[in-house]
């Protein structure tokens, strides 16, 4: 699944940094390879295309960067608190991939 990864800048707000691909996601994060470094601690926003919809603004937050080939595997979290996992935020937008995983990559 096609990611583009947006970042927040001083100046000029959110901007578009790199375009990743999703390897696997759940309701608490995903998984991306993306071709630029990202610090854990980083805050960003994605817009995930998959063949059937486009989810736009996606907030998340790098929680691990390790090189893998000549990428990154990232590790985002895409909640601020478990309250939001747990439905007290009515639909939180990672919810809307929940068994959408025939779209990703066969992964042997």
């Amino acid at each position: 699944m096609r990611v583009d990864v947006f970042r927040h800048r001083l100046f000029g707000g959110w901007r578009f940094v790199t375009r990743a691909k999703a390897l696997d996601y759940n309701r608490f994060g995903i998984g991306l390879t993306s071709p630029m470094r990202l610090s854990p601690g980083t805050h960003i926003k994605l817009d995930l295309y998959s063949p059937s919809m486009i989810l736009r603004q996606v907030e998340a937050e790098v929680v691990s960067c390790h090189r893998a080939g000549q990428a990154y595997r990232l590790g985002l979290r895409t909640y601020h608190t478990l309250k939001e996992v747990a439905g007290e935020v009515d639909q939180h937008q990672i919810r809307y991939l929940a068994g959408m995983e025939d779209v990703l990559p066969n992964q042997t």
